[in-house]
C-alpha cells in the first residue's frame, strides 16, 4: 500500500465538534428570542394602558365626561381587561383647580407563568 500524502477536509471529530459548538449557540439565542417576545407583549400592554389613561385624561380637558371620580373596565383584543379608575380631588392644590389622577391596572403574566397585578399611574392639575 503507498501513503497518502496532501489530504485536505475536515475529519469527523471536527465536524462534530464544529455542530455542538454550533448548536449551543443556537439555543442561547432561541433563549434571547423568547425573552425579547415577552419584552415586546409587556410593552404593548403598557402602550394600551397608557393611551387608555391618556385618551382619558383628555376627554375631561375638553368637558366630554363629568369632571368626578369613576371607573370602568376595557377588554382588548388579546382578551387582557383593564380596569381605568380616576379620581378627582376638588379645589386642591388651590381654589378653582382639581388635581386628576387616573390609574389603568390589568393582569399580565410573568415570566415565570405566573401573573401578576400592574398598573400605570398618570396625574395632572386641571
Amino acid at each position: 500500500m503507498h501513503e497518502v500524502r496532501d489530504q485536505r477536509g475536515f475529519t469527523l471529530l471536527e465536524v462534530m465538534i464544529t455542530l455542538v459548538i454550533l448548536a449551543i449557540g443556537l439555543l442561547g439565542l432561541a433563549g434571547l428570542q423568547i425573552i425579547a417576545i415577552k419584552g415586546n407583549s409587556f410593552g404593548q400592554q403598557m402602550t394600551v394602558a397608557s393611551t387608555m389613561a391618556q385618551n382619558q385624561m383628555e376627554q375631561m380637558r375638553r368637558g366630554a365626561v363629568a369632571l368626578a371620580s369613576s371607573n370602568d373596565a376595557v377588554t382588548d383584543q388579546n382578551g387582557i381587561t383593564y380596569t381605568r379608575q380616576w379620581t378627582v380631588t376638588p379645589n386642591t392644590p388651590n381654589t378653582d383647580m382639581n388635581t386628576v389622577q387616573i390609574v389603568v391596572s390589568w393582569v399580565g403574566p410573568l415570566g415565570s407563568g405566573t401573573e401578576a397585578t400592574r398598573n400605570i399611574t398618570l396625574r395632572t392639575i386641571m
